[in-house]
């Protein structure tokens, strides 16, 4: 059985209670008239960062003053932007807890967390999240809008109004808002993060104070930033707690954000702001990969010959080998433009929130990026363990994170204890008893090894086993991401196996790579195009690659191609990008039932 525990060292966090406690005095610290930007009409709009800490204080204010009781649920409903952070920061003054809601999830969902977790104030920015709550009106006693003109109902407040009555309150009882920061414990719950649900329906992971603290300390003893050179550039949603972590770790030591609210607009931000840190999930990579190679194939015969040597060589060679002439070469003709498109400045390119492919990994090492991938769940608050400057190895999610202790478990699973372990879920005992052993054991349901030098391998999924009616065990994921690698043509793909009698897989094209080579598939609609004889034929070579390193039970036998992409609107995928199979499983049905009642391929 291994076990490792990796101390922590005091940090910008130390001594430091409460989250708006450590917020507060990180913007006395480091005070700057440019310290957040957003868009505004196309342009970035700076906020300083005292107009910053007003802004919470005001709005906090107006929150007491509305009758929040200590412990009640605050809903955030919005895209990333400063005014996220704010609300979030002023809730959990007032005693709130907050509750991070995505605007990209169903009518449905939004009652589920909101009534579930007594949500008693919604918090309502831009006109996407007004779109989805207004209908809902009268299910929350308050609901504070901003950035929807002309927004009124049951129970609404604007923005505006609630900073005026913020300002009136302080100037009548200007040591208010101190009592209000004072009287936060430690161990008080902050907020309530719904998991993504992605084989069933979602549990509030209830994280405190001193979870939050603990793990922003950490991140900031693992990755130091300086704040005259650093730039930020936060592209995933603050409603998950990988990028809000994040979010508070670059505040706390000063680094300025730029907030992308459409992750359609990335590319000319990466080119504007030229960050110095970025954090992405691996579905963002695999897609800034295959934007590479159509870039390569569209591009004239020697772009296309030495795009094609470059990609291969960057995704077959081991990180573990010297730098040499060959990739020397392949960096001035390829690589560097690569870095280019991510800016050029970075210093930490940080992966979390699901499993990067190998073959990612080590285009991403031989590119020369600075990528530091890492590991952990919600119910971690989030990060478990990770890669930093101090120790990075390919194939690795790195040591465990300072004041964790990692455990593997007879059966192999990975177990993690410590401070920034949640206090549970949400009125669930028995799910939490489930998660968390007696002994304060956090079963994770991963499987990993401990390497000798203390990072931490992910070797599958405890339940995401598929058994296949013969009683073979089949992981899926290397399998769909092998096949994505495989094929430029393959967005992604969904292996099917359990109680089957082979392995299937539905097959989910890349509508724009497919267009790219629509002369070479001979066709010119989009229907065509999937009904491509020689799109088939490109795809049986690549499931043949991929089966040609599996086991007899493990090959793919029978698969479909789809003809729409998942949707996180239809509740196909997660807003983190994971596919949740029991609702493809359910979409397609018709689909899988006739890959299984006709012979496989």
């Amino acid at each position: 059985m291994d076990i490792l525990h990796q101390p922590s060292s005091p940090g910008p966090g130390a001594q430091v209670p409460t989250l708006p406690a450590l917020v507060e005095r990180s913007l006395g610290m480091y005070r700057s008239s440019a310290a957040l930007h957003e868009r505004d009409c196309g342009h970035w709009r700076h906020l300083g960062s005292e107009e910053f800490a007003a802004e919470i204080r005001r709005i906090a204010l107006a929150f007491n003053h509305l009758g929040l009781i200590h412990g009640e649920g605050v809903g955030l409903l919005a895209d990333s932007s400063p005014h996220w952070l704010a609300a979030d920061q002023a809730a959990m003054v007032a005693g709130g807890v907050t509750v991070p809601l995505f605007t990209s999830m169903s009518p449905e969902h939004l009652l589920f967390e909101t009534e579930r977790t007594a949500v008693r104030v919604l918090v309502v920015i831009g006109e996407v999240a007004w779109t989805l709550a207004k209908p809902l009106l009268g299910t929350w006693k308050k609901v504070i809008v901003r950035g929807v003109p002309g927004a009124a109902g049951k129970g609404v407040i604007t923005w505006h109004d609630a900073l005026i009555l913020g300002d009136r309150l302080s100037t009548e009882d200007p040591a208010r808002f101190h009592r209000l920061l004072t009287r936060l414990n430690p161990d008080d719950p902050c907020t309530i993060i719904h998991t993504s649900g992605s084989t069933g329906s979602p549990k509030g992971v209830v994280l405190t104070h001193r979870n939050l603290v603990s793990q922003i300390t950490a991140a900031c003893e693992r990755f130091p930033l300086d704040p005259g050179k650093d730039r930020a550039l936060s592209a995933l949603p603050l409603a998950h707690v990988f990028e809000r972590m994040v979010a508070y770790t670059y505040l706390v030591q000063g680094a300025p954000i730029w907030f992308l609210d459409d992750i359609k607009t990335l590319g000319p931000a990466l080119r504007e702001v030229k960050p110095t840190v970025l954090t992405m999930v691996p579905r963002l990579i695999e897609k800034f990969h295959a934007r590479i190679v159509r870039q390569v194939e569209s591009g004239h015969v020697l772009k296309r010959v030495l795009g094609r040597w470059a990609i291969d060589l960057a995704t077959q060679r081991d990180p573990a080998t010297p730098r040499n002439r060959t990739l020397g070469l392949a960096d001035r003709m390829v690589y560097r433009s690569v870095r280019g498109a991510l800016g050029g400045q970075l210093k930490y390119l940080i992966v979390g929130g699901a499993p990067l492919s190998p073959e990612l990994t080590r285009f991403l090492h031989a590119v020369d990026l600075p990528v530091y991938i890492g590991y952990g769940l919600t119910e971690a608050s989030p990060v478990i363990a990770a890669n930093h400057p101090g120790q990075r190895r390919a194939g690795t999610v790195g040591p465990a994170w300072p004041g964790v202790s990692i455990r593997i478990s007879p059966e192999g699973e990975i177990l993690a204890k410590g401070p920034t372990i949640m206090r549970g879920y949400h009125r669930d005992p028995a799910a939490t008893g489930q998660a968390i052993d007696a002994d304060g054991w956090l079963h994770t349901g991963d499987l990993g090894r401990l390497e000798e030098d203390g990072c931490l391998v992910i070797t599958g999924r405890l339940k995401e086993l598929f058994k296949t009616s013969g009683g073979k065990y089949v992981a899926p994921v290397p399998i769909e991401q092998a096949l994505a690698a495989a094929c430029p043509l393959v967005d992604q793909a969904m292996v099917v196996a359990d109680g089957r009698h082979h392995v299937g897989c539905l097959v989910f094209p890349d509508i724009e790579a497919l267009r790219a080579a629509q002369d070479r598939l001979g066709a010119r609609t989009d229907a065509d195009l999937m009904k491509s004889p020689a799109l088939m034929v490109e795809l049986e070579k690549a499931i043949a690659v991929v089966n040609s390193h599996l086991d007899q039970w493990e090959q793919i036998r029978s698969w479909r191609l789809v003809p729409v992409q998942p949707s996180i609107a239809r509740g196909e995928m997660t807003p983190t990008h994971k596919l949740r199979r029991h609702v493809l499983c359910q979409t397609w049905h018709r689909l899988i039932d006739e890959m299984y009642a006709t012979e496989p391929r």
